[in-house]
């Protein structure tokens, strides 16, 4: 019953037309307002000092969305924390942990090199950027206590909040909202309504830099939405650039073979992997058509694609019918997304090759980026 509910509400939060009079929609419609109104409220008290925010010893950034849903936080987290890395810093990501089973206050991932929690305690996110094994990684439903452990036990001198935005307790130096590029503000609405988590106006009125992601090759000249709303905050435009992170050749097991390409040179086409190759498909992210368009897009022949909610534990049901599906038409190759890959049992042997395609980003005026974070981490 509830699942039901919860599709029919992601349903009409992505109409874009007018919602019809007494209607399921004009219910979401009426249950927005109050939900709008108390975003809102919640803002005033945090900014008028009523509710009290806590403060760290070192700086912190913030990496955060307006609208519920991906929007390509975590390959803009893996991002900022290599090149905070590569400027000499020493930076650990804290994660909410979201759909993870830890009830602990916080709890440590990764001290960057050695592995303390799996996918199902830390969640899935946390646990895959761990798994790079590039920078600390920490967990904690409160980000303040999650920052003091991770001060007190690791050789951490940043803080990195994955999906920080709406975390108003924690004070920070750098707020970054990420918005994509051709669906900015999804429908208009609030939630339950829409995916706007909060106000546009408002949210982006306390933001210091709105990174567009997913933006097309050739950017036009028509202005943004963005430049309405917020007409002075600095804007950077990013891509997403799908890599091959590994391939587990039939009869073997997952394991940790994953890598983050350095440099764009460093990422050899899918093509010369997936072209011509018969696959089945399965995912369980935000947008599961963006991935079949990727993998459709350099040359493979999906024969099918099994789709899942996004953050989606998989069952041993569900591993038996990709399995089968991928048996009876015959095909080549399974192909899943990284972030689904830390959700699946290692245990698992998989009758076919298991191509696992990760996100790394790209981003435009890179220079300008970087002396923006410096400039604010150093006050």
């Amino acid at each position: 019953m509830f699942k039901a509910l919860e599709k029919r509400i992601i349903r009409a939060s992505k109409r874009q037309y007018p919602v019809p009079f007494l209607s399921f929609d004009t219910l979401l419609k009426a249950v927005s307002y109050g939900y709008q109104a108390g975003a809102v409220l919640r803002n005033r008290w945090y900014q008028s000092g009523r509710i009290p925010r806590k403060h760290l010893p070192c700086p912190v950034i913030s990496v955060g969305n307006i609208m519920a849903g991906g929007t390509g936080k975590t390959p803009m987290t893996v991002y900022l924390a290599k090149m905070l890395s590569e400027s000499g810093k020493k930076p650990v990501v804290i994660s909410r942990g979201y759909k993870g089973s830890l009830n602990h206050s916080a709890a440590i991932v990764s001290n960057g090199t050695r592995m303390f929690l799996d996918a199902g305690a830390a969640g899935d996110e946390p646990y895959m950027m761990a798994c790079l094994k590039r920078f600390p990684v920490v967990v904690g439903k409160d980000r303040y206590r999650a920052g003091c452990m991770a001060l007190d036990q690791l050789d951490v001198d940043v803080v990195v909040l994955d999906d920080g935005f709406q975390h108003r307790q924690l004070q920070r130096d750098l707020d970054l909202v990420l918005m994509d590029h051709d669906v900015p503000l999804g429908n208009g609405r609030m939630l339950p309504a829409g995916r706007l988590r909060e106000p546009a106006a408002q949210a982006l009125a306390r933001a210091d830099a709105v990174i567009l992601t997913r933006c097309p090759e050739i950017l036009g000249n028509s202005s943004h939405p963005v430049s309405a709303l917020a007409p002075d905050l600095p804007v950077f435009y990013s891509r997403h650039q799908p890599f091959l992170a590994g391939v587990y050749p039939a009869g073997s097991r997952n394991s940790q073979l994953f890598f983050t390409p350095q440099k764009k040179s460093e990422t050899p086409p899918l093509s010369d992997n997936l072209n011509g190759v018969s696959a089945v498909l399965f995912s369980g992210i935000a947008d599961n058509r963006a991935f079949f368009r990727t993998i459709q897009g350099v040359g493979a022949n999906v024969l099918d694609h099994l789709e899942f909610e996004d953050h989606y534990r998989y069952k041993r049901a569900d591993i038996l019918q990709i399995r089968h599906r991928a048996k009876a038409l015959n095909a080549a190759m399974l192909v899943t997304t990284q972030k689904d890959w830390a959700r699946l049992d290692k245990d698992i042997v998989w009758p076919l090759d298991l191509a696992v395609i990760g996100i790394t980003l790209t981003l435009e005026n890179e220079s300008g980026f970087c002396r923006l974070v410096e400039t604010r981490i150093q006050t």
